[in-house]
């Protein structure tokens, strides 16, 4: 092959030959750190059709990847990107390019937005998002108790709760909708993204489920939702998002929730919980930890707002 066709820079979807090798360059596996476990598993995934490469992108010299990225397209109008990921002597303008093409088609899809979680797995992401117009908001840590580590008392009788039948009921929310007031769980979420698609987000989690989603009374008097994803094949309960309401914050029901959501974990017999948190928001950090939670995983989460005429995050 000669030096013009090898400088030469094809970007475009992955082939269904080079999915392993742009999956492992996109989560870091140029680093020590990445997992062979995780591209194994994504293969697999997409054989059984749970998951697609539609959004898999490469950057070609010749038959050599020098870059990949994976913008994939989610419920709730958001997409997540994994990566991008580069040879070390490839140029950062090659990534800017295969991100202006994933971020020209999640636009085309509907998406309101694009998140993307950097890890230590993939340390060089942040700069490239960076460039890309992404903005850094946070670090989320993912929280994990397991079932030899979690005891409590169930919940006191003054906490009452009726499961959810429709997410997209409006009494709920509504309710969701003034859990979010003065949240310190990533704030700058509010005006991104509409409630809907949020909950929209959240039921795909939950296996298209409402099962395990309530709406909280304390006293009679409405108090917040708890959502929660019983994930079966893993064994665990996902604690995907509660919230009070102002009204009664300062009453430690914070507490009583976490003692309702081990006791659900309990009856299903689940052997963890999972959760994540906003960093910033010490309260949450401080009562996890006090149920057994611990710190398993962090990333810087950056954003990109794709709604017309909404605010950059700074």
């Amino acid at each position: 092959m000669d030096a013009e066709q090898t400088n030469h820079l094809e970007v475009g979807l992955a082939l269904p030959e080079h999915y392993g090798a742009a999956l492992w360059m996109a989560t870091g596996g140029r680093t020590r750190l990445a997992s062979r476990g995780r591209v194994t598993a994504l293969l697999a995934a997409e054989k059984q059709g749970k998951i697609h490469f539609n959004g898999l992108y490469t950057a070609k010299r010749g038959k050599r990847i020098v870059a990949s990225l994976w913008c994939l397209n989610q419920p709730g109008r958001i997409a997540t990107i994994w990566g991008p990921g580069r040879l070390p002597s490839e140029s950062a303008c090659t990534v800017d390019t295969l991100l202006r093409e994933a971020i020209e088609k999640a636009t085309e899809q509907g998406c309101h937005l694009i998140q993307s979680l950097v890890g230590a797995d993939n340390p060089g992401a942040g700069e490239l998002l960076s460039r890309g117009g992404f903005r850094p908001i946070t670090i989320l840590d993912t929280l994990q108790a397991y079932s030899d580590e979690f005891y409590a008392e169930p919940p006191s009788p003054e906490l009452e709760w009726t499961v959810c039948e429709d997410h997209r009921d409006p009494s709920f929310v509504d309710r969701v909708e003034q859990t979010y007031v003065d949240s310190l769980d990533c704030p700058e979420l509010d005006s991104l993204r509409e409630i809907e698609d949020v909950l929209d987000g959240y039921f795909a989690t939950s296996g298209r489920s409402t099962e395990y989603w309530f709406q909280l009374h304390h006293r009679g008097v409405p108090a917040g939702v708890l959502i929660l994803a019983h994930h079966q094949d893993a064994n665990q309960l996902e604690l995907i998002y509660f919230g009070l309401v102002s009204a009664v914050r300062g009453r430690k029901l914070g507490g009583e929730v976490l003692r309702l959501v081990i006791e659900i974990a309990r009856q299903l017999d689940c052997q963890s919980i999972v959760t994540g948190a906003d960093q910033r928001n010490l309260p949450a950090l401080s009562l996890y930890r006090r149920f057994g939670f611990h710190q398993v995983d962090s990333k810087q989460l950056y954003l990109l707002s794709l709604r017309r005429g909404s605010m950059a995050v700074a």
